[in-house]
């Protein structure tokens, strides 16, 4: 397993870097060394130390964002979109209102009948219907529907930037983690490699063939040795706690990290990384860039609708009335019906309401609108500039990251058949334990390094494929 993944990491770098051929990536290859096992980093962390369920990247991702609260408040958010629009929509139509009303009268008051004043009680009943219907209010109705359905649109986009946030930062930790684990790996092996020293040190000592010490300096190495594997293993509880916060994930639950095994390394869809081509087509589908051109496109209407704001407002009113009254001093009150039918009354009529002076409000309104424009303009132009530089740097360091991944191979094994002739030179007594300890150093620190732009190069090309397109939960 460790053989594949290495090679296809090696061939990814070749070919990527220095545009090899088959025939020359094959010729390049003979120097291959196996890749520590880090690349793997399989463990369960947690407190509870139960067996846990296998996390793949990608599940980790999804359970940051299904559990994310930046996600839930994205969502209220777009809901409260939703539903402007749906006011919005429903302004086209008329509103409509009824009312009853009751009122009971004491003392004196006039007798409609007679027209003079006189003491009695009288209860009267009212009931109405009206209705309101704007005919021109300057497109106002139609540029606020355009606006509401504009920020729905918006509220989508948004809501995808925040999904991708936060499966960067999952990404990010995840691999954090699995270098740890791979530094933990180098530091347990190198660790071995020393006790084993120590003990035919200490046969060699016996036999008379090295001094005490010689297996003195041995042991002090070893202590050095377990105590950078205990601060490996620190550091990686630190990391897998990173893992978990930005994941949202139970503190005190264990979490297992799965074997990261990708199936393709490379493709020519990698291969092929312009960045002048992957920055003008990321204009069409990317998410910061539709978001900008949302916002532009809402300021255009809002300021649309400020400068309609100045023509004349035409509306119709409609509506209908009746009632019904009791007087306790007649001796016979009409009945209620007859009432009401003999006091229905209906009005219609039609309005308009021309601005003339309202202390330059509205013109204010105007200016602040034709402001807010330029802001969204400009605010677009600087997030097309820094969405490009990102596009064109990410392309870099994916490239960069592949080069240094060459370097970095050919340094482990230069210095593998390097530490080898040193031990047996060590064991032949032509070399001092110093000098075998300053090279088993130079050794792990050339596999360390080679581990991290393995995986400098996994994350970087995950985020050209996203300026390609491929949102970082459909990657493979």
């Amino acid at each position: 397993m460790r053989h594949t993944f290495y090679n296809k990491v090696l061939t990814v770098a070749l070919m990527l870097a220095a545009g090899l051929t088959s025939g020359q990536v094959k010729a390049a290859a003979q120097w291959r060394t196996d890749i520590p096992a880090a690349y793997y980093g399989t463990g369960s962390y947690g407190q509870t130390g139960q067996p846990a369920e296998t996390w793949t990247l990608h599940d980790c991702m999804q359970y940051a964002v299904t559990n994310s609260p930046q996600m839930k408040l994205q969502q209220a958010t777009n809901d409260d979109r939703r539903i402007d629009r749906r006011e919005a929509a429903l302004n086209f139509i008329p509103s409509i209102s009824a009312g009853v009303g009751g009122t009971v009268n004491f003392g004196r008051m006039i007798d409609p009948e007679t027209n003079m004043y006189t003491n009695t009680t009288t209860f009267n009943n009212s009931y109405s219907l009206s209705a309101d219907m704007d005919i021109f209010n300057g497109f106002s109705a139609v540029n606020n529907l355009r606006i509401a359905k504009t920020a729905v649109l918006l509220g989508v986009q948004e809501e995808q930037i925040t999904k991708d946030d936060i499966c960067l930062q999952v990404i990010q930790a995840y691999y954090n983690v699995l270098y740890n684990q791979g530094m933990v790996d180098l530091a347990r092996e190198q660790l071995e490699e020393t006790r084993n020293t120590l003990e035919q040190a200490r046969t060699q000592c016996e036999l008379g063939l090295k001094s005490s010490a010689d297996v003195l300096q041995i042991e002090s190495d070893l202590a050095s040795k377990d105590f950078n594997l205990t601060k490996m293993e620190n550091t990686l509880e630190q990391s897998v706690l990173t893992l978990k916060s930005v994941m949202y994930y139970p503190l005190d639950e264990a979490l297992e990290i799965a074997v990261v095994e990708p199936s393709v390394l490379f493709s020519p869809f990698a291969a092929e990384s312009n960045a002048d081509s992957i920055a003008s087509a990321a204009r069409g589908f990317l998410p910061e860039f539709k978001a900008e051109e949302y916002k532009v496109r809402n300021a255009e209407y809002e300021l649309k609708t400020a400068r309609w704001s100045l023509v004349p407002y035409i509306y119709a009113q409609g509506g209908y009335s009746t009632g019904y009254v009791y007087d306790r001093s007649y001796a016979v009150n009409a009945p209620f019906w007859s009432q009401m039918t003999d006091k229905q009354g209906q009005y219609v009529g039609i309005g308009i309401s021309i601005p003339i002076f309202n202390s330059l409000y509205k013109y204010n309104q105007i200016a602040r609108k034709r402001n807010a424009l330029s802001t969204a303009e400009a605010n677009r132009d600087i997030k097309y500039q820094e969405v490009e530089v990102e596009i064109r740097k990410a392309v870099q360091d994916m490239r960069g990251a592949a080069k240094e991944f060459i370097s970095a191979d050919k340094k482990v094994s230069a210095l593998s058949m390097s530490h080898q002739a040193n031990t047996r030179k060590y064991e032949e007594g032509l070399m001092t334990v110093i000098e075998l300890q300053t090279s088993s150093n130079s050794l792990l620190e050339a596999k360390a390094q080679r581990l991290n732009c393995g995986l400098q190069y996994l994350l970087k090309e995950r985020v050209v494929m996203y300026y390609k397109g491929i949102t970082y939960l459909d990657q493979e």
